[in-house]
């Protein structure tokens, strides 16, 4: 007799590192260990920031450029800024993952949107002040959930030991 069932931990993942199309370009960048070092052993809620806001797949590649207003994110070859929209869409889904209780977050790294951290970060002319920035939706969600275990994919082994999470040997970061 089971007197108490345990919860699966909610782990959210950067859709694309999952396998699905959803980046600018129509391509995923799958990480094939994420999948299968946790598809039995966590619930996967995949997330693409840039989809869900409504920006579409394929979409035109953005950046992320400094201004007096704070990170703005800005198509690069039109310079179209669509920061309001991906902040809107964010608020809502802050929301609805602190509802589902979401335990980590795994994030594409380098990404507009999810790069927690070395993101390129640019000047209105388009010049590289250096890998300082950090995603938008990856900036949100640690603002929200200080204490949120988050990591980037090549940080994956780490973030799966502190969740008690085995890593079978040789799937240690390289």
């Amino acid at each position: 007799m089971e007197i108490m069932s345990r919860k699966k931990l909610k782990i959210g993942v950067s859709a694309c590192l999952l396998g699905i199309k959803c980046r600018y370009d129509g391509k995923a960048k799958g990480d094939p260990r994420i999948y299968e070092l946790l598809k039995d052993k966590v619930d996967l809620i995949p997330i693409c920031p840039e989809f869900n806001c409504g920006l579409g797949i394929p979409r035109p590649p953005m950046r992320l450029e400094a201004s007096p207003k704070g990170t703005r994110m800005k198509v690069i070859e039109t310079g179209e800024d669509k920061t309001e929209v991906m902040r809107d869409w964010i608020n809502v889904e802050l929301k609805l993952l602190e509802r589902i209780d979401i335990a980590a977050f795994i994030f594409k790294a380098r990404s507009p949107s999810c790069g927690l951290h070395g993101v390129d970060l640019f000047n209105k002319d388009g010049r590289c002040l250096g890998k300082c920035g950090r995603g938008l939706f990856a900036a949100a969600l640690v603002q929200r959930f200080p204490w949120m275990t988050v990591c980037e994919e090549g940080d994956f082994p780490e973030v799966a030991e502190k969740l008690v999470i085995a890593v079978p040997p040789g799937q240690e970061r390289k």
